[in-house]
C-alpha cells in the first residue's frame, strides 16, 4: 500500500506545480498589457524627432490580446481535460508560458517600430 500513497502524494505534488504554472502564464499575459501600456511613451520624444508609425503599438496591442489570449484559453482547457484524464498536465502550461513569452517578445519588438528612428 505506499506505493498509492507515494503515487497519490505525486499527483497532488504535479496538480499544485500545473496550477502554478498557469497562474505565471496568467501573471505573463497580464504584464504583456503593462508593458505595453508602458512603452506608449516611447513616443513621447516623437513631437522633436522622426518617429515610426504610431499604429504598431496598435498592432502589438491586438497580437497580444488576440494571440496571448488564445494560448491562454487553449492553456486553460487543455489543462482541465488532461487533469481531468488524470495525465501528467504541467507540460501544457509550461509551454503556454514559453508561447506567451515569444507573444510579448513579438509585441515588444512591433512596439518598437512606433518609436524614434
Amino acid at each position: 500500500m505506499p506505493n498509492v500513497s507515494r503515487s497519490s502524494g505525486r499527483h497532488l505534488a504535479g496538480v499544485l506545480g500545473t496550477i502554478a504554472l498557469l497562474v505565471a502564464h496568467f501573471v505573463f499575459f497580464t504584464a504583456t498589457f503593462v508593458g505595453l501600456g508602458l512603452m506608449v511613451m516611447i513616443t513621447d520624444s516623437c513631437g522633436s524627432q522622426k518617429c515610426g508609425d504610431p499604429a504598431w503599438l496598435d498592432r502589438a496591442t491586438s497580437l497580444t490580446l488576440w494571440v496571448g489570449g488564445a494560448f491562454l484559453f487553449l492553456d486553460v482547457l487543455v489543462t482541465v481535460i488532461r487533469l481531468v484524464r488524470q495525465r501528467v498536465a504541467w507540460v501544457v502550461p509550461l509551454l503556454g508560458c514559453v508561447a506567451q513569452l515569444a507573444v510579448a517578445l513579438g509585441a515588444v519588438v512591433m512596439a518598437l517600430q512606433a518609436g524614434p528612428v
